[in-house]
């Protein structure tokens, strides 16, 4: 079965306010990060979604750097990690 390569992050605004993801990248350009076009509103999920590209088999893992208004993070700056491998 092929594979499309494309896995997500899901979370859900527990604030009180509207949630914006400014940024979100990655540190490498293989894997290409899409966020959130809108706002989540309060009680809402939303994702992140990335894809890797061009990458060899074998352990991977990488960041994602987000920044938002989230007040509960310094600068509204989360960092996920990605862990897996790559077949």
């Amino acid at each position: 079965k092929a594979d499309n390569q494309v896995r997500s992050f899901e979370f859900k605004n527990t604030g009180d306010a509207p949630l914006l993801i400014t940024r979100a990248e990655s540190t490498i350009s293989s894997i290409v990060v899409t966020k959130p076009a809108a706002a989540i509103m309060p009680g809402k999920k939303g994702q992140i979604s990335f894809k890797y590209n061009n990458m060899a088999t074998g352990p991977i893992r990488k960041t994602i750097t987000v920044e938002s208004n989230a007040v509960n993070y310094p600068d509204g700056r989360v960092a996920l990690r990605i862990k897996g491998e790559v077949l």
